[in-house]
């Protein structure tokens, strides 16, 4: 459908005004580099200039000094390397001692040194049709002035390299910069092509809809008032011409009649929208002032910063059914549509889902519109349609499979307004891929729920059943230890001690396995509990090895949570029994437990637990709560499966637990904290 209108002139003049722009700024774009051009090439002849007129004065420098040694010294035969540079000595009565030297250029000469008044210099002259650079350098003591020549255009033959190199560098920038152009210009052509036939199919469009009685007219929400943004066939429906009516919103809302402009004051007067698309009949005053029925859809869209209300009228004879309007509208719209009237039949459908679906699915008007979807789900259309009909009009989303013409299954998320008149309008969107995804995330997992449950249970049952070898064993060993002990040698005792000790340390991982796996199975225990009352049932259990190492344990209120008292418990009792195990030497533990609400996470606690103790470095942070892995395996005795438990209770209750890594290494101790949800 179409909700927007264009100006195709507005199109066409802008491409035109863009075209010159961009001739216009290739033109400057050619000249600017041109300049720039010349303007290197300029700066590189002068520098090339200099150059020459230096090297030159070095040269003349040179063979002066080599004539103040040896004054009847040849000095051409000094630069024999160097055919093209002419030398030659005068005295200061012009008179040519050495070499030979042009009459002209000796005048030349003779009248730079009277101008400049210095005994070294150079200068450019004419010889013949040649331009000479010419360096001088006088000698006083000798009365001798050392002249040395040469033509010019040897100096600069790198200078004409380099310009020849500069000179195809900037062509082939000017080809592709015009290239470049020629490119655009022919894609602007196109494009202005294109908005001429698209102005001619938009004209062609007008008029088709307006032959069908259609007008469409948009304007933004927050000025009613204002001037239409679109205005398709409005007022040409009513036989107006066009200066007949202000192409404004209020101009529309005037024509309405007394009891359409009251029943929709409360969404397009005062911009009060119960849902984001209406359709209802409307009473509309032509220029006769008669009243004429229309069929108006209004709808409220965002985008960005601007919101827009658009409003499609569709022309109704007295002759024609309730359901052309929707006829005219699915036959535009972009989307998968049907129209359904209120005893579940289908009336019409859109070119999209006919697309989609196949031609075949015209045979369905005039049928139930549950044959249209899966065997599946026609229930749920059946249940949705008796809803309906009970009055119930709450907006909901289903999302229905559909078998599309190349005999695929597709999934369809489809939305119901109405019913307006009887009439019931769907739309749908295709969210395939959505579901298809979310079905692949369900079953992975369930697989990895399962893969979860099977490595507890393995775990489980190995830890059960190696219980009653393992106690075998050790009490075997047991008993050879006091029976056989101290008849045999010392390092038979020895090895009795490590195979008793190895089989009381077997024995103590494995029932901490068995715990561990045992460990959130019973989810179904979780109820109301004071974690106050669940540390006083751990620091009882420990009440031993507390009264032993002489520690003392403090806390602040702590809260009411919805949890496992005995795992719990368990979290408690292991980080104090860790607190305690791995204090420092000569000092008495002390544990201080703190809770507060979690910051990040509404409805969480966060419980710290801080002790004295040795520490434990940052880099370890993560490492820890694995299973089995142990930081002080030589000097502490344990599984490495105490903190892995406190992780998994921690989990077991929706929180989680970390190793404080801000404390600074100059505080000794640790601190661990975890989170609890608290009570609902």
């Amino acid at each position: 459908m179409f909700l927007t209108s264009i100006e195709p002139s507005l199109s066409r003049r802008g491409l035109s005004k863009l075209r010159k722009r961009l001739a216009a700024l290739t033109m400057t774009g050619m000249v600017i580099l041109l300049f720039s051009f010349f303007f290197i090439q300029k700066t590189l002849y002068d520098s090339a200039i200099d150059q020459a007129r230096a090297q030159m004065m070095a040269i003349t420098y040179h063979l002066s000094a080599v004539l103040m040694q040896n004054s009847t010294i040849d000095l051409q035969r000094v630069i024999d390397e160097n055919p093209d540079l002419s030398v030659g000595v005068l005295d200061t009565d012009r008179n040519q001692i050495n070499g030979t030297i042009p009459p002209h250029l000796v005048d030349d000469l003779f009248d730079e040194i009277d101008k400049q008044k210095a005994y070294r210099g150079s200068l450019l002259c004419m010889h013949g049709n040649t331009v000479m650079l010419m360096a001088y350098s006088i000698l006083p003591q000798l009365d001798r002035i050392v002249v040395t020549y040469i033509p010019r255009h040897i100096l600069l033959g790198n200078w004409r390299e380099a310009i020849m190199l500069h000179a195809s560098l900037f062509l082939i920038v000017l080809v592709i910069m015009a290239g470049l152009s020629v490119w655009l210009w022919q894609r602007l052509k196109r494009q202005h092509l294109r908005a001429a036939d698209l102005a001619e199919h938009f004209n062609d469009s007008e008029n088709t809809l307006s032959d069908c009685g259609c007008a469409i007219l948009s304007w933004s929400s927050k000025n009613p008032s204002g001037i239409l943004t679109s205005r398709l066939n409005w007022p040409e429906i009513l036989g107006l011409e066009f200066g007949d009516v202000k192409p404004t919103a209020d101009a529309f809302l005037s024509r309405l009649g007394a009891a359409s402009r009251a029943q929709l004051r409360s969404p397009l007067i005062d911009n009060e929208w119960q849902d984001n698309r209406i359709g209802t009949m409307v009473d509309i005053l032509t220029s006769a002032g008669q009243t004429q029925r229309f069929y108006l859809m209004a709808q409220r869209r965002q985008e960005e910063d601007s919101e827009t209300i658009t409003v499609l009228l569709l022309e109704i004879a007295p002759q024609q059914e309730l359901c052309h309007p929707f006829e005219t509208y699915l036959h535009h719209t972009p989307e998968p549509a049907i129209a359904v009237d209120m005893e579940g039949i289908l009336q019409g459908l859109s070119p999209a889902l006919a697309e989609l679906v196949g031609k075949a699915v015209y045979d369905l008007i005039g049928k139930p519109v549950e044959f249209l979807f899966l065997p599946e789900d026609r229930e749920t259309i059946r249940t949705s349609f008796i809803n309906r009909q009970s009055g119930d009009t709450q907006e909901r989303e289903l999302v229905l499979r559909i078998s599309d013409q190349r005999g695929e299954t597709r999934w369809l998320a489809w939305h119901a307004i109405g019913p307006f008149e009887g009439m019931t309008f769907s739309s749908a969107r295709d969210v395939t891929q959505f579901v298809e995804n979310a079905n692949k995330l369900r079953d992975t997992l369930d697989q990895l729920k399962r893969t979860n449950e099977d490595l507890e249970q393995f775990a489980y049952v190995a830890s059960h059943d190696l219980q009653q070898p393992l106690r075998m064993v050790a009490s075997y060993t047991q008993l050879l230890k006091r029976r056989y002990g101290g008849s045999l040698d010392q390092e038979a005792d020895e090895y009795i001690d490590y195979a008793v000790d190895g089989a009381k340390r077997m024995h103590k991982l494995i029932s901490h396995l068995l715990e561990y796996a045992k460990t959130g199975s019973n989810d179904d225990e979780m109820a109301e509990l004071d974690c106050n009352q669940v540390l006083n049932e751990a620091q009882a259990d420990l009440k031993a090895i507390i009264v032993q190492e002489q520690a003392t344990i403090t806390h602040n209120d702590l809260p009411v949570i919805n949890g496992d008292r005995i795992s719990l418990s368990r979290l408690f009792q292991n980080l104090l029994s860790n607190a305690i195990k791995y204090r420092r030497p000569g000092v008495p533990p002390h544990i201080d437990i703190h809770a507060m609400r979690d910051p990040d996470m509404p409805g969480f606690w966060r419980i710290s637990v801080r002790d004295n103790g040795i520490g434990i470095h940052p880099e370890h942070a993560h490492r820890i709560f694995r299973l089995f892995q142990r930081l002080h395996k030589d000097e502490f005795s344990g599984t490495g499966l105490g903190l892995s438990l406190c992780r998994k209770i921690a989990e077991q209750h929706g929180g989680r637990i970390w190793l404080d890594t801000t404390r600074p290494l100059t505080d000794p101790g640790a601190t661990f904290v975890f989170t609890l949800r608290g009570k609902p």
